[in-house]
């Protein structure tokens, strides 16, 4: 009966560490599109907040019918790239000033070629985290229903 009870109590604990790590969602305005991020992580109105602000991450949703090769094209236009990280069938991802918006800040964009097609801008201080932001941009996508 013993070795029962542990057993139960590392499911429970592993089921609680694997909870904590799996952060929280945040969607976009219309609720089209989502992200995770950890769970210490504020968000309003799409963007989510890394505690302190070093960090944000605003997801969005194209209109629908979009095309994923129209979805690029306008996104680029907005955040210019600076350094192309993927470009395949799958996901447009790359470097881009913050800009006017975000002085002094680095940033990644990302477009997923989903249904709706979804855009994530991050921006961060610094060097950043760059296991926390593929993280951020492979939690990209549709939002459940």
């Amino acid at each position: 009966m013993r070795s029962l009870g542990i057993g139960v109590l590392l499911v429970v604990a592993a089921a609680a560490a694997g909870a904590a790590a799996a952060g929280q969602v945040v969607t976009d305005v219309r609720k089209s599109c989502q992200i995770t991020v950890p769970a210490d992580w504020t968000s309003k109105l799409g963007t989510a907040y890394a505690p302190g602000g070093k960090v944000s991450a605003t997801v969005h949703g194209m209109r629908a019918g979009q095309t994923f090769d129209a979805g690029k094209q306008l996104t680029q236009q907005v955040n210019k790239p600076i350094t192309v990280l993927r470009d395949d069938g799958t996901r447009l991802i790359y470097t881009m000033d913050g800009g006017a918006v975000a002085p002094g800040k680095h940033g990644w964009e990302v477009v997923a070629n989903s249904t709706p097609v979804c855009t994530l801008a991050i921006l961060y201080e610094g060097a950043g985290d760059e296991a926390l932001l593929k993280q951020l941009a492979d939690s990209l996508v549709p939002a459940a229903k």
